[in-house]
């Protein structure tokens, strides 16, 4: 028997050959005998700066300031029955036998995060792991990134299903899912926060809204997420509220929208919401 006859079809990218980039493509297999394996990888923050400021969390016992809360909206697209393990590089060291156990490795960050991906992309790659590299820095500068076997570019909810379908469908995986359509966040999951320890960070994330009214000539976040302003529905923050309450957390949650007060009439229907929940549940959570 071949020894990768457990896994069923080999798929691969339509538009590359073995020799389509200068890294090598990984063929991404499903196993059939067992769940898919997929490592979420979030890269380090080397750089001081307004995302790392580790010396104050340490006053609060904490290791970062802000879980991957992008990060953890991605595991929650991905298939219930797969196998996930998320590893934070700001807060946790990677151990080789995590990259070993998966079938897919996904990197997902910043510019500020762009050389440990790119350490951790050539990384994988050397340990014959296929690889998806997305977020907002491979939306923006895809060419850097060329190298991992899938780019998966834009917002997740737009450009992932298309991917997983082609991958349940076992068709040939494109190199890269794009779309210039905007994320309906009406439809935005739960974030997957069973899969992070709330005592390595000094809070967690919440996000009602995406896009910006304003036009900020040092800011991406019109270029990425559009000028109007997309907001998630009541029922969604509070289902969130409701999660991380009956995962036990108590404690501080950023509000990480984009532009919080980009729409001033629904901003202030949000808020009544948001206070209702806190005073029935006796103020767990303190909002910045």
């Amino acid at each position: 028997t071949h020894p990768l006859s457990r896994y069923g079809r080999v798929l691969v990218p339509a538009d590359h050959s073995a020799e389509g980039n200068d890294m090598g493509i990984r063929q991404l297999l499903r196993p059939t005998d067992r769940a898919v394996r997929c490592l979420l990888l979030y890269p380090e923050f080397r750089v001081a700066s307004f995302w790392n400021y580790t010396a104050a969390c340490r006053i609060k016992g904490a290791k970062y300031p802000a879980a991957p809360l992008g990060m953890l909206t991605v595991a929650a697209l991905l298939p219930q029955d797969w196998d996930l393990r998320l590893v934070d590089r700001n807060v946790e060291t990677l151990d080789d036998r995590d990259i070993e156990w998966a079938d897919l490795v996904m990197i997902g960050g910043m510019i500020a995060q762009q050389g440990d991906h790119m350490e951790l992309l050539a990384k994988v790659k050397a340990m014959g792991k296929p690889v998806l590299s997305g977020g907002p820095d491979a939306t923006n500068s895809p060419h850097i990134y060329d190298g991992a076997d899938y780019l998966v570019l834009g917002e997740a909810e737009v450009t992932l299903p298309p991917f997983l379908s082609d991958f349940a469908a076992g068709k040939e995986l494109r190199h890269t899912y794009r779309s210039e359509d905007q994320a309906d966040v009406t439809q935005s999951p739960v974030p997957r926060w069973d899969l992070v320890k709330y005592r390595n960070y000094a809070y967690l994330g919440l996000q009602w809204s995406r896009g910006c009214p304003f036009n900020c000539e040092f800011c991406d976040i019109i270029e990425l997420f559009g000028r109007v302003p997309r907001l998630k529905k009541q029922a969604q923050v509070l289902a969130e509220l409701d999660n991380l309450y009956a995962l036990g957390y108590r404690g501080a949650i950023d509000i990480v929208d984009d532009n919080f007060i980009g729409n001033q009439r629904d901003v202030k229907l949000i808020l009544v919401a948001m206070r209702k929940w806190q005073e029935e549940h006796n103020w767990p959570f303190e909002f910045g």
